[in-house]
């Protein structure tokens, strides 16, 4: 699946790795990039996540292009990571 990949990134219940570090408005917890998160649902170029934190869960916003469906290989996510933005749809 490639990161653009629109229903596999927004599909609720399906789980994604962060490709980029978020931070949570509540808690002001940073999420790491590579962090697991599970989709709770989308609206036109965002997507919200659920992300498990020290034994509960935050909800976090993001754009949809900051999230990598699951079966994504750890390898093909670093090197997108170190391509940049401009190499998205090249990895």
């Amino acid at each position: 699946m490639s990161v653009g990949d629109e229903n596999a990134t927004t599909t609720t219940g399906a789980v994604v790795y962060l490709l980029a570090e978020l931070r949570s408005d509540g808690r002001g917890s940073v999420h790491e990039i590579g962090s697991r998160a599970r989709v709770l649902g989308s609206e036109g170029g965002q997507v919200t996540l659920a992300i498990a934190c020290g034994g509960h869960e935050e909800v976090v916003s993001c754009p949809r292009d900051l999230v990598a469906h699951e079966q994504r290989s750890l390898g093909a996510r670093r090197r997108l990571l170190r391509s940049g933005p401009g190499a998205r749809g090249t990895a």
